[in-house]
């Protein structure tokens, strides 16, 4: 997370804690495809495709797909960045959320391929969610 306090505002971006609740609402309801990494020190799951069931239930947020279930926890976020990321095919926009501990919990991108560049459906709604405002320097 230190990384992207430290990048500047051209290639990160802090969003609101509901990012990440509205950006599952808008790909579902866009059938935008999604890539999405979560993982702990054992394993790490990812879906490549679009999701359709997104359910709130109390603090969760939870896609609950026929091939593909999460259930996060959106009270343990602590915040929520856009993070854009030079590759030889362009830039590639993330959506990452933080715990209070400063680690990631989970990583999202617009589905592409090697060699393509970023969807510009996922990035006009990465560029578009919900953003907090910095603090500039006196």
């Amino acid at each position: 997370r230190q990384a992207v306090r430290m990048v500047g505002q051209d290639y990160a971006w802090l969003l609101d804690k509901d990012a990440v609740a509205a950006m599952f609402h808008h790909a579902a309801e866009g059938a935008m495809p999604i890539t999405c990494f979560v993982g702990n020190r054992g394993c790490i799951q990812i879906h490549s495709g679009p999701i359709k069931s997104v359910k709130p239930m109390g603090p969760w947020i939870n896609v609950l797909d026929e091939t593909f279930h999460l259930h996060l926890r959106n009270d343990r976020i602590h915040e929520v960045w856009a993070v854009r990321k030079p590759t030889k095919d362009g830039h590639v926009t993330s959506l990452e959320a933080y715990g209070a501990d400063g680690k990631m919990i989970v990583q999202f991108f617009g589905k592409r391929h090697e060699g393509e560049g970023e969807r510009d459906d996922w990035r006009f709604l990465a560029e578009n969610l919900p953003r907090i405002p910095s603090p500039t320097a006196a």
